[in-house]
Formats: C-alpha cells, structure tokens, sequence
C-alpha cells in the first residue's frame, strides 16, 4: 500500500483552494466531466487519454491524484499535454508536478494527453501498475484519469477505444454502450482499475450480490483448479458478509493477474498477482491474499483514517491507525480462512499466534515504538531510526489482545466482530476514523477499561503481556531461545539488515532492523548510503540482497556508506544470532470459563452463534 498534504473532504478541498477564484460557482463543483482511453495495438508503450469538462468555470486546476500507499507518481509520465475549446484555445499553465490550470470561458474544454509507461525494472511486476502487451493489460483509475480538483464527487463516464477482440473488466458500472462504463463519482472512478484483453472470467451472487472473478493469463499459462478456486473465492465472500450482513457496494470484481506479484485493495474491486505456475502447485497462498485485500473493503476502503478521506494530489499526511487498518486486517483474514475452511500456512490459530509473537520478540523495536508511531512512520523507511517495528504484526498482536479481552469481558457473547461491525456502521468512505473513535467503540463493546489497553499498547509502546490477556482463556506462551538455524540446519548468518532506494530521490539506502545486530553493533545506522560492498560497487537494492546471501558465519564484511557528505568503510564481523521459540501451552487448573472461552477461540467462532 502514500503520502497525503490534506486531510478534508473533497468538497472541503474545493472550497479552501479555490474560495479566492470568483469564475469558480458552487454549481461547478459538480461539472459534466467524461473520459475515452485509446488504446493503439501498433504502440504499446503507453495509450492516449481523452478528457472532455463541461460547465466548470472558467479557471479549473486538473491533477492526477496521488495513492496514500502506494504513490507511483504517473503525473512524471504524462506526455503532449494539449487543450482546446469551441472558440478559443485554453490557457494551460502547470502550476506543481502533479496539478494544471486551465483557463476556458464558461469551463467548457477538452484536454487530451498520453501516459507513456514506465520501463519494466523489477523482475516481476506489481499488480496494481498499469501495463499493456498484445493479448491485454491494466490501465485506467488514477495512473490514468485527471480530475478536476474540487469536483471528485461529480458523476462521470469513460469509453474505451481497444484492439478488435478485447473485452473490459473492472469495478464500474456497465452502461448500453458495451465499451463505456460509469462511475457515480470520479472518486470512485479514480480507483478502478480496469483489466482489457483475453481473460477468464466467472460470476457468482452472495446474498443476491453480484460477484466477477476475472483471470488475465499469461500466453502459456499453466493450467489450474479453477472450480476450487472460484469456489474458495466465494466461501471468503460469504464469510466476510456473516460478519457484516452487508456489503458496502452493490457489486465486486476481483482482478486477478498471471505474471505479476503483490496486491491492492479499492473500494469494489481488487488487483491481485496471481502466477499460473503457483495457483497449479496450491492455493494457499492467493487465497490468504484474497482473504486480507478482501476485508480491506471494509477495513480501509470503507472504514478508513481520516488521513485518508478524499482525493488528493499532494502526499498524504502519516495516520496513526495503519495498526488497526492493516494489522488488524491481518487478524481478520486469518479468521476468514479459518472459518470457510479454506488453506492456511499455520496449522492452527495458535500456530499462527506463536508465529507472530517469535517475531514481536526477535525485534525489539516492538517493545519500544508505539502502534501510532510506527504507524506514522511507515510511509518514512527513515522514520524510525535505528528500531524498526511493521504495522502488519504489530496490529495483529493488538488484534489478538483486543478480542481476548472482549471474549474474557462479555463471557464470550461479544468480540471483535462486533467492533469491527459497528464501525462499519458508523463510518464511510467520508467520514474517516480515529484512534479515539476505536478505542470508543471497543469500549462500547466490552464495557471494559479500553483506555488502559490504548494508552499503553496503542499510543504508548509497553511490551506486550501476552501473558496476561492469553490467560482469559487458559493459554500461556513459552519462549525459548537458541541460535538462529538455516535450511541445512546450521547456524545461520546475523542478516537483519536491508537495502531500500527511497521513493522520492532514489537513492540507495541502509535500513537496519535491530541496533543491537551484527550491523548495529558495528556502526552502520539506517539512512546510510552503501557505496561499495567488499570493494565492488553496489546501486541497486537486488545487488545488496545478493551480497547478503554470500556471507557466512566468520567472515568480515566490509561496507563503504556515505553518510552526512563523507564516506566512511566499516567492517562487519558476521556472526551468528538467537532467535526465540514460542510455543503456547494450556494452564493447568483452568475453570471451566476458560476452557469454554478457549474451545470458542480457537475453532474461530463467531460468538454470536
């Protein structure tokens, strides 16, 4: 899943910017505004954009909007940027990277521009960059839709100008016309991406609502279980509906992809890396992405940080409730899996639990860094200094806590369900969340003491008690120390270091996860620039993974960094580490509470049935 400058609605954002612009009338907040993308077979290198505003006022700022998580930054790949109108042809002046102004009479123009994509760099690519090839691609939401700043709740359409044979999938709505689709708002329409080409697709209906699962191959792609995977599919759905007893969308599209990796939620759709060759070995893995992207409908998409509310153009402000918004998607998706009984990578719930708690322990970054201060900081590689400490498993962790101490609260009648339910009901897309807002309805809940929990877990940076809120249901963890082991089985090298290029300078950069490592202790600090590693030359974070997996136990490494304008060579002494165990036991002499408590949470249970 970065970066927002404002944290107001759009129609607030409109009236800030542009109070001071008389052309601009309350009516034109809501301009007639529609969209056509050309794609040409003969040149895949990009596709043209065409978009036509009417009644806008005679001053309009256009932008390409910016992720809050992932902000690839596309306005650097808009090329030919031209305007015109009836009578006259517009002024267009580019007032910041990402944001133009348009002078028209009466608002009324046509801007048209190309997206030139970027070069493929990474060996695989994400799921959410467009691409096209001769049999298909993604294009559309906003790596290729402008917006009119002030106007992201107008109502709009697009029509799509393909090769011959193409189809069309995405989260819009179809109209008569089989090439154009509509949007009830530019907002919605900016995060929609949209699949074209020779895909598979199948439907399936939840509750009476309409589900798509499209499937975009590869040429030569491997056959799959396609029955067992739509069918995993819809137990997800199903799953997540007995939760919520409704959907926040009157339809759903996942957009699955062979040939890329990772994912990305949107508000009625999903794109999804989805390799052909790894759905035909098991599908444990796509459906445990699914089950997380998925629930990100609610938790995210629908229920999101007032951070992030809107449409933006600049980069986001940091939140301080990714714990909740991502960690805790985590705890829920698990929880999917578990109750549509579909492939998990951990046995059992508490399998999964000793995982997570191993690594809350190997870093103790954890035990120092808050859950909203590591949230604020995870857009920042540099945020943290020398600590380091993940949303995803820190959230998880105060996932765990929160519903074990819902279940001990309420005698296992309430859980995290019915939080999560409730905010569902008390928030939209436009009315965004706070740590405070959580924390409320937590309380309202369990009728417990919230505010503890909150101010030591979520807003201060207390080690975890897992002891204390695992004993509600007669559980206890064990921890165990003992050197770290590699896959052949002997003691494994002290690699808790990575290299990352920063998204705004590209520049190569050291990130150390413990200060107390074999990095750490030798004076490397995060923020560095490697230089040199044993004397060769790096650039590139592949080469220092690379580096990374040569050394062994005895070594000396020897890394040259630049640092404040100097370089500097450090050696590195590679040695081996301890790394704990956990293994979560039953207590001895537990009521028959707990054992009731415990039965119910570890077969996933809705405590309402």
């Amino acid at each position: 899943m970065k970066l927002v400058a404002t944290r107001i609605l759009a129609a607030l954002l409109f009236v800030i910017s542009f109070a001071a612009q008389p052309s601009f009338s309350h009516n034109a907040s809501r301009p007639l505004i529609s969209y056509t993308i050309r794609v040409d077979p003969a040149d895949l290198s990009g596709f043209a954009v065409e978009m036509r505003v009417r009644g806008a006022g005679n001053i309009v700022r256009i932008a390409m909007a910016s992720h809050p998580e992932y902000d690839d930054r596309y306005w650097r790949y808009v090329e030919n940027l031209s305007a015109e109108s009836r009578d006259t042809a517009p002024k267009v002046t580019r007032e910041e990277d990402a944001l133009w102004r348009v002078e028209a009479p009466a608002g009324d123009f046509t801007v048209r521009y190309r997206i030139h994509l970027p070069p493929q760099t990474a060996p695989i690519r994400s799921a959410w960059k467009p691409f096209l090839s001769t049999s298909g691609g993604l294009i559309g939401d906003l790596h290729s839709f402008m917006y009119v700043v002030g106007a992201a709740s107008a109502p709009t359409r697009v029509t799509l100008d393909l090769p011959s044979g193409w189809a069309i999938a995405s989260g819009l709505d179809p109209t008569d016309d089989p090439r154009t689709f509509a949007a009830s708002s530019i907002e919605l329409l900016l995060d929609s991406p949209i699949i074209i080409g020779q895909f598979q697709h199948w439907d399936f209906a939840v509750n009476g609502v309409p589900h798509t699962v499209v499937y975009l191959p590869q040429p030569n792609a491997t056959a799959f279980d396609t029955l067992s995977f739509i069918d995993g599919i819809k137990k997800l759905v199903s799953e997540a509906f007995k939760i919520f007893g409704k959907a926040p969308y009157h339809s759903y599209t996942f957009l699955y992809q062979d040939g890329a990796q990772g994912a990305l939620e949107h508000l009625n759709s999903v794109t999804i890396g989805a390799r052909s060759q790894s759905l035909a070995q098991r599908l444990t893995g796509v459906f445990d992405t699914t089950a997380h992207e998925y629930f990100h409908t609610w938790n995210l998409m629908h229920v999101r940080p007032v951070e992030r509310v809107g449409v933006r153009y600049r980069p986001a402000n940091p939140t301080g409730e990714l714990w909740w918004s991502e960690g805790v998607t985590i705890y829920f998706s698990d929880l999917l899996l578990r109750r549509a009984k579909l492939p998990t990578f951990d046995p059992s719930r508490a399998a999964h639990l000793e995982t997570y708690i191993a690594a809350y322990l190997l870093t103790p970054g954890y035990s120092r860094i808050s859950a909203e201060r590591a949230s604020r900081g995870a857009d920042d590689p540099l945020a943290l200094g020398d600590d380091y400490a993940e949303t995803h498993l820190q959230g998880n962790l105060l996932g765990t806590m929160l519903d074990l101490m819902i279940h001990e609260a309420t005698h296992g009648q309430r859980s995290l369900d019915d939080v999560m339910r409730i905010l569902s009901e008390q928030f939209t897309p436009r009315r965004g969340i706070t740590g405070r807002d959580i924390e409320r309805v937590v309380h309202e809940v369990c009728a417990c003491d919230a505010h503890t929990f909150f101010e030591a877990y979520v807003r201060g940076a207390r080690p975890m008690d897992f002891d204390h809120y695992l004993r509600a249901i007669g559980l206890r963890p064990q921890v165990s120390w003992s050197p770290a082991l590699g896959a052949d089985g002997k003691p494994a090298p002290d690699l808790r270091i990575f290299a990352f290029v920063g998204p705004v300078d590209s520049t190569l950069r050291i990130r150390v996860t413990d200060p107390s490592s074999a990095w750490g202790r030798a004076g490397l600090h995060t923020g560095d620039q490697p230089v040199s590693l044993d004397g060769s030359p790096v650039a590139t974070s592949a080469a220092f993974r690379s580096w990374l997996g040569q050394l062994h136990i005895g070594q000396m490494a020897r890394i040259e960094v630049m640092r404040a304008g100097a370089t500097s060579q450090i050696a590195v002494p590679i040695s081996g580490y301890d790394r704990p165990t956990v293994s979560i036991e039953e207590i001895a002499d537990t009521s028959p509470e707990q054992r009731r408590l415990r039965e119910q949470w570890l077969t996933a249970a809705d405590s309402r049935h």
